[in-house]
């Protein structure tokens, strides 16, 4: 991959960069995420309790999220189930928090969406 990363659009309009290279940022959009959802009906009753647990937690995943939580899940069942697991597994754990925004650093990158609020007007011109 060739040059630096892209910045996500509402870093830019936080920094400024947004305004100062208008053009980049122009045709950019930010998708909504649907909501994590239940939890699979292949779940055991303790792997699900593991999702819920994880869905409260990291309200910001959503729908597109689903396997990598999937993974988080049985890796969290692993270690609350078996005993002398290698450290490798947990070293997963962590990086698998990490990426969905569980550790305090990587939650701060976060940013929650504010829920849109109904305009009062929508009833009478929609």
């Amino acid at each position: 991959m060739a040059g630096r990363p892209r910045l996500p659009q509402e870093v830019a309009q936080i920094t400024g960069a947004a305004s100062v290279n208008a053009g980049r940022y122009k045709n950019r959009a930010t998708p909504k995420v649907r909501s994590l959802g239940p939890p699979p009906k292949r779940y055991c009753e303790g792997k699900a309790a593991i999702w819920n647990e994880f869905n409260d937690d990291f309200p910001w995943l959503g729908r597109s999220d689903r396997r990598l939580v999937g993974l988080a899940v049985d890796m969290q069942h692993q270690i609350e189930t078996q005993d002398d697991l290698p450290v490798a597994v947990y070293a997963q754990m962590r990086l698998l928090l990490s990426s969905m925004g569980g550790t305090p650093v990587d939650r701060s990158k976060v940013m929650l969406r504010e829920e849109e609020s109904a305009d009062p007007a929508d009833e009478f011109l929609n």
